[in-house]
């Protein structure tokens, strides 16, 4: 676990190999799967870390991985000092809203089959790489319900 719901997030860490999971759970108590950061994306929560606030959300390594870490120390002395770096965070920011923003109003609006299309479309790996759990989990539904979306959709 790289930190928890009800904790303060201590660090961002940067996938150089291996796969996290962020999550949170339902009032019913069941994990449902948030994002995915593999190789060459940023894990954390920055509400909790800039803030200092408890976090809402859990991180959890799904492989073995390789991190690179910056506390907030660390983070805030490289966005005051190396202009590059806090250009970076700014357009890396603005790139996770807007990428946010489209994820929210799809599964809001999207049926599972949709959503099961949608992941095939711009993530196919994750079939390979995540258990079906944790598809189904991130797509909202149960692992029985994402097994017959499958077969719906065997021809894609």
């Amino acid at each position: 676990m790289l930190f928890q719901e009800g904790h303060v997030v201590k660090t961002l860490s940067f996938v150089m190999q291996g796969a996290l999971r962020q999550f949170q759970r339902t009032p019913e108590g069941i994990e449902r799967n948030i994002f995915f950061a593999e190789e060459g994306w940023w894990g954390g929560e920055m509400d909790s870390f800039i803030n200092q606030v408890p976090s809402t959300m859990s991180m959890q390594a799904l492989e073995d991985c390789e991190l690179l870490t910056l506390d907030r120390e660390r983070w805030e002395y490289a966005t005051r000092n190396f202009p590059d770096y806090a250009l970076y965070q700014i357009k890396n920011r603005g790139r996770t809203v807007a990428w946010l923003k489209n994820l929210l109003s799809n599964m809001i609006t999207d049926t599972p089959d949709e959503k099961y299309r949608r992941v095939l479309k711009e993530n196919p790996h994750w079939m390979n790489r995540f258990s079906q759990y944790h598809i189904a989990s991130y797509l909202g539904i149960t692992p029985e319900t994402l097994s017959r979306i499958r077969k719906r959709n065997m021809h894609l």
